[in-house]
């Protein structure tokens, strides 16, 4: 060792135990001395010269943060507390993580239709904004924030989830202080565009793919519990924001929702988020790996996963695409218009609010029961009674104009659509993997907002050109029959259909 080196004499294991626990790294049998600089690169788990460390299977994380000490310190002391946690709590940490993922769930609220739908009286009332000018507003806004989002999920690949979502976090509720103060066509254009980029597209992507970073075959039974926070807020936001709006008015309710997810929100990710269970040196699942070569080799074949060009080489991967922009674009445009929908058919405001709390507790019901069963039943069966209730709520919907027809809707588009969310994610992890999760399923994300955006114009151009809603009901239903049909044949990618010949297993 050179003099000109800050050495301290640490004192490393034989040549014996560091070949064992770091991939055949060899030292000498005797006392080493090494540099205060490499000696801390080990302790950080970072690769030395020669040396294959696991999370080549993920790309250059680790690597990285050992390039950039600086950059490493800053992340030791954020990682802290979770460290500590991790260290003493019997659980696993990916428990610790559904809570917080339940939360980034929540905090999507401002740029969700349902809760868009609470400000539009009083959009249209402040601004003197006609309800045509209004959706087009909201339309133009979400197709352009699925333009950007398309970089959101590669970009969590690439830099980690946990920056990415402070970044998020911090931008929606700029968004949400920059909504309060707009005054213009442009300008609720604008906010419309940032919350639902911000809100209904990143935040969404980042707390499902939360739950995938951590769970693969418990996912099933983690996605329903993680439907809990979404169906409570679906049900119930409306109502909160209402009262909210009433009380403060809706400038000052934005202002608050801001102040919430930067005091409240914002310090949780902050300092509890992981990205992945091994950079705490846990497993996925928290299951210890096994000292059985066999068994761990099977598990490894899982760890790489497909990129986004070889998945879409699976037409099961269209049809899932597919089938979730159908859904999204005829749910977001039935929402939207649900209060004058309810008024053309003779119905009161309180039926249409009480539509809302059956839609979140009907979507809670099937996701509850529909991320257990996915951990135990085939993926393409429940993916199948997804899109087939979707589609025959549409079809109830269009053919019974009474308030009968509203509820059955209500309740079979809320099954429908609780069962597509939790078996969707399920199915993203199990026949495509977690290492380009965010570009695969960020890419069927980006197509779900752009046709959330599209339904509202859809129904708003029918009611204008011939005054009901009920033909474009009947568009929807019948996009939607033919992926019902295809949905039951899906499946995960055939070593033919992908370069990488190690294709997800499935249930």
């Amino acid at each position: 060792m050179q003099k000109s080196f800050d050495v301290s004499k640490s004192y490393l294991w034989s040549s014996q135990a560091v070949g064992a626990a770091h991939g055949g790294l060899w030292l000498p049998s005797k006392v080493a001395q090494t540099s205060t600089i490499e000696g801390q690169r080990m302790q950080m788990g970072c690769p030395i010269e020669g040396h294959l460390t696991r999370a080549s299977l993920f790309g250059n994380r680790e690597s990285e943060s050992c390039r950039f000490p600086f950059r490493q310190t800053a992340s030791l002391s954020m990682n802290f507390l979770s460290d500590q946690i991790a260290k003493r709590s019997p659980v696993f940490y990916g428990y610790w993580m559904l809570p917080l993922a339940m939360l980034l769930q929540v905090g999507s609220s401002p740029g969700q239709t349902f809760a868009v739908s609470a400000f539009t009286p009083a959009l249209l009332a402040s601004l003197n904004l006609t309800q045509s000018r209004l959706g087009l507003a909201y339309m133009l806004g979400t197709l352009f924030a699925a333009i950007p989002l398309a970089s959101v999920g590669p970009a969590s690949d690439r830099i980690g989830l946990k920056r990415i979502a402070c970044l998020v976090i911090l931008g929606l509720a700029g968004a949400c202080l920059f909504a309060s103060s707009v005054t213009s066509f442009l300008g609720v254009f604008a906010a419309f565009f940032l919350l639902r980029f911000l809100g209904q597209g990143s935040m969404s992507l980042l707390s499902n793919n939360t739950t995938a970073m951590w769970f693969r075959h418990r996912i099933g039974r983690v996605s329903a519990l993680l439907s809990i926070g979404s169906a409570i807020v679906f049900a119930w936001a409306p109502d909160w924001l209402s009262t909210a709006i009433e009380t403060i008015g809706w400038r000052s309710t934005y202002r608050w929702i801001a102040f919430l997810l930067v005091s409240c929100l914002f310090p949780l990710v902050l300092l509890l988020y992981r990205n992945r269970p091994e950079d705490l040196g846990q497993s996925v699942d928290g299951v210890v790996p096994s000292d059985d070569p066999t068994k761990a080799a099977l598990a490894d074949v899982e760890l790489p996963g497909l990129a986004l060009s070889e998945a879409m080489r699976s037409p099961s991967y269209y049809v899932i695409g597919f089938s979730n922009i159908v859904w999204a674009m005829a749910g977001t445009g039935v929402l939207f218009y649900l209060f004058p929908l309810c008024t053309e058919r003779g119905m009161e405001a309180q039926d249409a609010k009480a539509l809302f709390k059956v839609l979140g507790m009907s979507m809670l019901a099937a996701q509850l029961f529909g991320g257990v069963l996915s951990d135990f039943l085939k993926l393409n069966r429940l993916f199948g009674i997804g899109t087939s209730l979707v589609a025959a709520g549409l079809i109830w919907l269009a053919c019974d104009p009474t308030l009968l027809g509203a509820r059955g809707f209500a309740v079979l588009f809320g099954a429908g659509q609780g069962m597509l969310v939790s078996v969707t994610g399920v199915i993203m992890v199990r026949f495509y993997g977690r290492r380009h999760l965010g570009s695969i399923r960020g890419a069927i994300w980006c197509g779900t907002v752009a046709g959330s955006g599209c339904g509202p114009l859809v129904m708003g151009t029918f009611m204008d050109q011939v005054g009901a809603y009920d033909p474009a009901i009947y568009c929807f239903a019948i996009a939607m029959l033919p992926l019902a049909i295809a949905a039951w044949f899906i499946g995960p990618p055939l070593q033919s259909e992908t370069t990488s010949g190690q294709p997800a297993t499935a249930n």
